[in-house]
């Protein structure tokens, strides 16, 4: 992700530049050196602060189990932070954030880029517009073949270093953005997981989301046969189709309009182009105090989503509350 998604975003940003980086691994030093021949190298994040005390910025692209205390440094120096997702899925870690970026005066942002796929971002568009009228049920489903990732380190498959499965890998972006499509912050959640034997992590998820206008139910697999994305978006006056490359608007069953986009939603991994609009976000929060806070609060309730998705599965497939948290 920093290689193939974060650097041409920077590197293509009239704002930022980048001038340091920091990796343990000795592989990636070197391939930074080739790309970056001009940049300065550091094997950790500590010394990158020492040797860089001029830095306004940092971009963390970790696995998530290295974010929390890697932002918290960050925001202690009184740097605005990009982060990978997902953020954290600690309650007691929130705080310390919530605490953190509130004393540093600086912004904080999630890599939420899926909401700036061109697709998906003309249905936020067409929902917001009222295109099919207030929403009534929205359903997304995510289909994978595998949970291979995670680099050199094959840190996917390792949930101490992940934090989860397909729930985390996946369901964090679903999350915010079917919050986006709703309009609105969910009330309940209830879940039901798949979770091999020999796995570590689940690899398949159901789970259903009650708003206060409408439903949603989600689903996400690794064990599908072949990669694709697609959603179902009703409202009380007609409704969108989303077919991994193509969006269909449609009332009474007849086709109001169909837009083709040259890349499937499920193509590829890494989506340079869609951090051009998480950058754009970045520095909307790093610009405007009066809005800064509002990526970390999405955030925070897709982290919510996810443990009470966990804890609804061991409970049987509960409902259970958000405002309980």
């Amino acid at each position: 992700m920093a290689e193939l998604a974060h650097l041409p975003a920077l590197q293509n940003h009239p704002e930022f530049r980048v001038v340091a980086v920091a990796d343990p691994l000795p592989e990636r030093r070197d391939r930074c050196r080739a790309l970056l021949p001009q940049i300065r190298l550091y094997t950790d994040m500590e010394a990158l602060f020492l040797g860089e005390p001029e830095l306004d910025f940092v971009d963390i692209c970790t696995p998530p189990h290295a974010h929390t205390p890697l932002v918290l440094a960050a925001l202690k120096r009184g740097l605005h932070v990009l982060c990978e997702k997902p953020l954290t899925l600690s309650p007691g870690e929130w705080r310390q954030l919530n605490q953190a970026m509130a004393r540093s005066s600086t912004a904080l942002v999630t890599v939420h880029n899926w909401k700036y796929a061109p697709l998906l971002s003309l249905s936020l568009e067409q929902m917001q517009a009222g295109a099919i009228g207030s929403p009534r049920k929205l359903t997304w489903e995510v289909h994978r073949t595998s949970s291979m990732g995670g680099g050199l380190s094959s840190w996917r498959q390792d949930p101490a270093n992940s934090l989860g499965g397909i729930l985390v890998d996946h369901g964090w972006h679903a999350f915010y953005l079917l919050m986006a499509w709703a309009g609105g912050e969910p009330r309940a959640v209830k879940a039901r997981l798949l979770n091999p034997p020999g796995a570590g992590a689940e690899v398949e998820a159901e789970v259903d989301i009650e708003f206060s206008t409408c439903e949603a139910r989600l689903f996400l697999t690794w064990q599908a046969p072949q990669r694709s994305n697609r959603g179902r978006l009703q409202g009380n006056s007609g409704e969108i189709i989303l077919a991994d490359d193509q969006l269909i608007r449609t009332t009474n069953n007849n086709i109001l309009e169909s837009h083709p986009f040259p890349e499937k939603l499920s193509a590829g991994s890494h989506h340079p182009q869609w951090m051009a609009g998480v950058l754009r976000e970045f520095m909307e929060e790093i610009s405007d105090a009066g809005i800064r806070g509002r990526n970390f609060r999405e955030a925070e309730i897709c982290s919510r989503l996810i443990r009470l998705a966990y804890d609804s599965h061991q409970a049987g497939g509960k409902w259970l509350s958000l405002t309980c948290q």
